[in-house]
């Protein structure tokens, strides 16, 4: 039997580095994004990381390419094994989206940080207070999303999880289950309460029509969001894969057509990715 499941992540600080950012600052996505959930569950589950992909993984026949190099073998354990969950976001706490943040500067002393005798200083942006509430589609019939609904439920962790650095703890609480239903046909205008994936362009903070476009009512919301995040890993060049992705208050038109929506026996409608 599938179930949808929710749990509110919250930690003091967050640095969810941006690839792409390091001179002379390192910047944080404001968003979790979904590698980085995965990261979280799989040290919950107490699987392995980046850095431990075994020899036999690597050698591994079935799965290596023209050059004979096994390239998913240097996905970590936890991503091979949960990279087909559907989760869906929601931030907690924000600002029409955002989360506070401050720059952080100081000495990074190790070794090979410091190789010419220097003293590397880093500068990083750093999320204040983040939390989000991350629904998670899971099946009794798969061992993996068996465990992982047991282990959240009695709040259990193998690995202390962090908020993208291991100085960032985190925690969970206010375990939640849901019965839904599937939304393939929607008979009424409609507001999100995750996340969603934004697939058409964007002019004057609307999608054209007919695809998007906020109802201007009494009712009407205050704010959209937009952010870039990844949502998975390309096998090949070894880095992330994105999508743009958009929340709001605005209630949506019936119109608007979004893949893998459910609606939740609270009423909430999300989308899961």
């Amino acid at each position: 039997m599938d179930k949808i499941i929710s749990i509110d992540l919250k930690a003091d600080f967050g640095f969810l580095k941006k690839p792409d950012t390091n001179d002379p600052i390192y910047l944080t996505f404001n968003m979790l994004h979904k590698p980085a959930l995965l990261g979280i569950l799989g040290a919950i589950l107490g699987l392995r990381g980046f850095s431990e992909a075994t020899k036999k993984e690597k050698g591994d026949k079935k799965k290596v390419d023209n050059t004979g190099i096994n390239k998913e073998a240097y996905l970590p354990d936890y991503y091979r094994k949960l990279k087909d969950l559907k989760i869906g976001i929601k931030p907690l706490n924000d600002e029409s989206g955002n989360f506070e943040k401050t720059i952080i500067k100081y000495n990074n002393a190790v070794g090979y940080a410091n190789l010419d005798g220097g003293n590397l200083i880093i500068i990083e942006q750093t999320l204040i207070s983040p939390s989000y509430r991350c629904y998670i589609h899971v099946s009794n019939e798969n061992d993996i999303q068996n465990r992982l609904y047991d282990y959240l439920k009695t709040f259990r962790a193998e690995y202390l999880p962090y908020l993208g650095k291991n100085d960032f703890s985190l925690w969970w609480e206010n375990f939640q289950e849901y019965e839904f239903v599937s939304l393939n046909i929607l008979e009424n205008n409609f507001k999100l309460s995750s996340i969603f994936i934004k697939e058409d362009a964007i002019k004057n903070a609307r999608i054209k029509e007919p695809a998007f476009k906020p109802f201007m009512t009494s009712s009407s919301g205050k704010f959209i969001y937009f952010e870039n995040l990844p949502t998975a890993y390309d096998v090949n060049l070894m880095q992330y894969e994105y999508q743009s992705f958009t929340y709001t208050d605005w209630e949506l038109k019936q119109s608007f057509k979004l893949n893998n929506l459910y609606q939740l026996n609270n009423n909430e409608i999300i989308q899961l990715f």
